[in-house]
């Protein structure tokens, strides 16, 4: 069942024939998107996923949320794009007969894109404890508690999709859009829930963690340059050869923040700025359109905004952090020459792979 009967733009000729070239025009770039989309993003997250794996220097915990983050929007571009394109290559007819597959793609594109976002919020989260939080760190994050924390996140994002199967909203085919999803048509109550916990919520976890670390790193820097005066002043009058900037208090009160950290920070920080941007079009067209008027065009371009998001983190990634290139290098290389090349001989310190006899050489 279609989840509205959106208005066409249809133009009557001369002859009195219809002329519907407007939507077909509309179709056709949306599914020439849909399908860049879909490699986009399968190329990408995979990179994503392998790079982690093989890189020794991405090769820590926090980048579990990265793994994870990958992950959900594979489920996004697979799964949910790949019958967008069937639902827009059919004119949505495949779906007239398949409800049960169109609940269970609107399924798992509530959810996968719900627990990508959330991982946005629980990379931000998990820089801000490293960095503002760094004895409370391991005790939060660490070999046990990380499966918890992703099983719940997951199984928390399936939730945020639960009340469409037990009456409160529904998953319907959106002939605006052609493809499966939550009906936003169906309450209106449900979609501000939606919203809330699945964008809202990320975005308020992720701009905190920012901001505090912002204010924490600078307010460091503050007293550890007022810690530096006050020595220098002491060192001219009482003739100490002590260095400035030594003592234990300032020590104490500046961050650690190591070149990982602060690569993997300005990456994170690069995918909030691009996931507000992508998202909020979505939010504020289905929060907006209270009457579900607004033309099928600006429906089409917030979802593809929206669903661009999970298709060009590991283009993010890979502009913004030398590592992953690195990684992408390895993967790529290793698929294309298909040489057995440990994954150790990634160079931390370039982005030239080594050559098996010249790791040999380099670890004896």
């Amino acid at each position: 069942m279609d989840i509205t009967e959106p208005t066409v733009d249809v133009t009557v000729t001369a002859e009195g024939v219809i002329d519907n070239s407007d939507e077909i025009s509309i179709n056709i770039v949306f599914l020439i998107c849909t399908i860049i989309m879909l490699c986009m993003g399968l190329v990408g997250n995979v990179l994503v996923i392998g790079a982690v794996l093989v890189h020794r220097r991405l090769r820590v915990l926090g980048n579990v949320f990265v793994i994870n983050l990958a992950i959900a929007d594979m489920c996004v571009t697979i799964f949910v794009d790949t019958f967008s394109i069937v639902g827009i290559a059919t004119d949505g007819r495949f779906f007239d007969t398949q409800q049960a597959l169109c609940d269970m793609v609107g399924v798992i594109c509530v959810t996968s894109c719900s627990c990508s976002m959330w991982n946005i919020g629980h990379i931000s989260l998990n820089r801000y404890m490293r960095i503002c939080h760094g004895k409370l760190y391991p005790r939060v994050y660490n070999r046990r508690t990380i499966p918890f924390i992703l099983a719940v996140t997951w199984t928390l994002c399936f939730l945020i999709d639960l009340p469409n199967l037990v009456g409160w909203g529904a998953h319907a085919f959106d002939a605006r859009i052609m493809m499966c999803t939550y009906d936003y048509t169906e309450s209106y109550t449900y979609t501000l829930y939606f919203i809330g916990w699945g964008f809202g919520f990320p975005l308020v976890v992720t701009s905190y963690s920012y901001l505090r670390i912002i204010y924490v790193v600078k307010q460091a820097e503050r007293n550890a340059r007022k810690a530096n005066d006050v020595q220098t002043v002491s060192k001219a009058v009482s003739g100490t050869t002590r260095p400035a900037g030594t003592s234990k208090e300032s020590q104490k009160r500046v961050p650690r923040i190591g070149n990982t950290d602060i690569r993997l920070l300005r990456s994170v920080f690069t995918i909030w700025i691009v996931f507000l941007v992508m998202w909020s079009p979505y939010a504020i067209t289905v929060l907006g359109d209270t009457q579900y008027l607004w033309p099928t065009d600006v429906y089409v371009v917030a979802v593809i905004l929206a669903h661009t998001n999970s298709s060009i983190n590991g283009i993010l990634y890979a502009a913004t952090n030398r590592h992953f290139r690195e990684g992408y290098g390895y993967l790529i290389r290793r698929c294309l020459r298909g040489r057995r090349v440990s994954p150790g001989a990634v160079d931390t310190e370039s982005t030239v792979l080594m050559r098996p006899q010249e790791k040999s050489t380099s670890t004896r």
